[in-house]
């Protein structure tokens, strides 16, 4: 959507990204370990005495006084962080986390939560969850849940999330002020178990061509795929595009599912070898659901591991096309093995290779530290030069079954290189859209007129198809930017006048209806979307 993504945003891509799963990556299998299979390494030794000296002088003289489980927690991660960057140690909470991520859902009531000057208000209400089942709305504010005031007492967001979540088949109050009202309600919600599809958004991008923006790799994710694909071909779909941009991983076996319903039978996916682990390759079987027809691959900075793994497969076996930006760089394979306290290792045991024989992890042998840093160099140097050969690390060629020449060295090189667009006329579009002119205004509107809006589109397709944001409506933003300091820009108004009216109605879609609403507008102003088709073959 954004055609200049200028520093102050690239930054916040970045954070996000790393934040959301470039840092543990393509998981194997997992490994229960009690009492007995760790005793070898508890017990006797130089090492464990060492550690029981040094943990005893700071138990009796450290300055000041500590919690011995938290201590011991950040110990145990700064060990396995000096291994390499993706092996960690995992509490409880935190496996919880990631298991939610990966098998695609939670128990909740099915908000998602604003927090703006210390009130928690509903942002988005997902479709057929509790909380719409039992008539909450977008733009409602949450005074209090289960009488305890969560608005207002500067409490964390987490501990918000934490007291709204919870068990299947429990019941939680709401209590509500709901902006077009002057009293206040209470809701009794049932909570159940929520779906997060790893799949974004499936469409037809024209007659013939098919989209599917995949956005992790999940337990959900091979069934989800292999549904949107079927849909995809009753709808006219010949070619494909499979958008994997910011996609930054998940798990090993569904990056290799995928591949085997993009490759024909007995192409080599991918295999992993490490010190202690036996050389494993996965081969595609016969029969896959789009095994022919052309195939255009997404890319950018932020499309790591299992993502990486499906690009790598569909370059080396010359089964389709790369395009976009060098993607990040993570060869490497995580196993986690749960310890009795109910924590776990997330261990690196092997690396995987392509096809061709590429390792492309990003070097780390200088420390974590210049290993992210590496990344954001990648990112600065892709925005000044979108050359593709001015960003190979390592010359050492690999072949495609075809002969094409390929390179490792730290990610995955697109076939078609798409840089950053630069055009100054954009920065007053980027502010408008980073400094959340355009998401408050939304807001507001959903607050006040949404259920309006609703009623008058009831279903997401009337809305896509026939609501439009008035050049009043845009008036009202403009100026809103001016009173939050953002100058009126009349040359990028005018240019990009119809991409912020495209933006602003994929806002709302998405606040009143659902993601997939949001992709559907803005995926016909996404420049590297449309530059990417031109790569399929002409007729």
């Amino acid at each position: 959507m954004k055609k200049q993504i200028n520093a102050p945003i690239v930054i916040i891509l970045i954070v996000l990204s790393l934040t959301i799963g470039i840092f543990w990556g393509s998981t194997a299998t997992i490994k229960r370990m009690g009492n007995t299979a760790l005793s070898p390494y508890l017990s006797g030794g130089k090492f464990t005495d060492k550690m029981e000296a040094i943990w005893s002088l700071i138990d009796r003289h450290y300055v000041d006084l500590l919690d011995n489980d938290t201590v011991m927690d950040r110990m145990y991660a700064s060990m396995l962080a000096a291994l390499d960057p993706h092996s960690r140690y995992l509490s409880q909470q935190e496996i919880a986390s990631e298991m939610e991520s990966l098998r695609g859902n939670f128990e909740g009531v099915g908000i998602i939560l604003r927090f703006i000057n210390d009130t928690v208000r509903a942002s988005q209400i997902i479709p057929e969850g509790p909380a719409e089942k039992a008539g909450l709305q977008a733009g409602d504010i949450i005074l209090a849940v289960n009488g305890e005031p969560v608005s207002g007492v500067k409490m964390g967001n987490d501990e918000v999330v934490k007291k709204i979540r919870g068990p299947r088949k429990s019941i939680v109050d709401l209590k509500i002020k709901r902006p077009s009202e002057d009293g206040l309600r209470h809701f009794k919600v049932v909570r159940d178990v929520i779906e997060t599809p790893s799949i974004s958004y499936s469409g037809m991008l024209d007659a013939t061509t098919g989209y599917i923006r995949l956005t992790r790799f999940g337990e959900s994710t091979l069934d989800e795929f292999r549904t949107s694909v079927s849909t995809l071909k009753k709808q006219g779909m010949q070619k494909m595009v499979l958008d994997l941009r910011n996609n930054s991983g998940g798990l090993l076996t569904a990056a290799i599912g995928i591949c085997d319903e993009l490759l024909p039978g007995k192409e080599m996916i991918v295999y992993t070898e490490g010190a202690h682990q036996r050389k494993q390759v996965e081969r595609s079987h016969k029969g896959g659901l789009f095994d022919e027809g052309e195939l255009i691959v997404m890319i950018n900075e932020y499309s790591a591991s299992a993502s990486e793994i499906v690009a790598g497969a569909i370059q080396d076996n010359d089964r389709g096309l790369v395009v976009g930006r060098r993607s990040f760089g993570k060869g490497l394979v995580q196993q986690r093995f749960e310890l009795p306290d109910q924590s776990a290792l997330l261990l690196t045991i092997a690396r995987y290779y392509t096809p061709s024989g590429r390792c492309i992890q990003r070097p780390y042998d200088r420390g974590s530290d210049e290993y992210y840093n590496d990344f954001i160099q990648q990112v600065i140097d892709g925005y000044v030069n979108d050359s593709l050969l001015s960003q190979i690390t390592d010359s050492t060629p690999f072949y495609t079954t075809k002969g094409r020449v390929v390179y490792g060295g730290g990610g995955i090189y697109p076939d078609h290189s798409i840089g950053y667009k630069s055009d100054s006329n954009v920065v007053y579009y980027n502010q408008l859209i980073s400094k959340n002119i355009v998401n408050d205004y939304v807001f507001d509107l959903v607050s006040s007129r949404g259920q309006t809006i609703k009623k008058q589109y009831k279903t997401p397709e009337s809305f896509v198809s026939a609501y439009r944001v008035s050049d009043a409506m845009l008036e009202e933003i403009f100026n809103k930017a001016q009173q939050k300091g953002v100058d009126r820009n009349m040359r990028s108004i005018a240019k990009y006048k119809e991409d912020i009216r495209t933006y602003v109605k994929a806002e709302i879609a998405m606040m009143l209806y659902n993601t997939s609403s949001f992709y559907a507008l803005t995926i016909k102003n996404d420049p590297e979307l449309q530059e990417a088709v031109t790569y399929f073959k002409k007729k």
